[in-house]
């Protein structure tokens, strides 16, 4: 359970949207929390990756050398 608290403006404008979207206020606050967990988790991954990348722990392939490893060269 999480409660928020917000200005009158901020809530107003939620309101609105909700309204405007046929849908509640919780649902658009569970989605831009979901979605942000989500841009979190992809900043924190995208990171580690660079990090191995950058400690030669990693490498980086082209299209063609995947196309190739799959099967797919044309």
């Amino acid at each position: 359970m999480v409660t928020l608290r917000l200005t009158p403006a901020t809530d107003r404008k939620l309101a609105r949207l909700a309204k405007a979207s046929g849908t509640s206020k919780t649902a658009i606050a569970r989605s831009a929390l979901l979605d942000r967990l989500q841009e979190e988790d992809d900043i924190r991954i995208a990171t580690e990756r660079l990090k191995r990348l950058d400690a030669g722990k990693s490498r980086t392939y082209t299209l063609e050398e995947v196309e190739r490893e799959l099967g797919l060269a044309r």
